[in-house]
């Protein structure tokens, strides 16, 4: 009976890591405020006002 008990929490403490785990992956932060202003910078329009781009 003790040897169940021992079993059944090991294999709940693996699965609480596992799940925090995956929980912090999912919460980072994708970009970095760098990143993000580089993308800004190139949606602007503001140096390619005299081009026309045709898809």
């Amino acid at each position: 009976m003790k040897k169940n008990i021992l079993k059944a929490t090991l294999v709940a403490a693996f699965a609480l890591i596992a799940g925090f785990n995956v929980y912090n992956s999912q919460k980072s932060d994708a970009m970095s405020e760098l990143a993000l202003a580089n993308v800004e910078a190139l949606a602007s329009n503001g140096e390619s006002e005299g081009i026309n781009w045709r898809g």
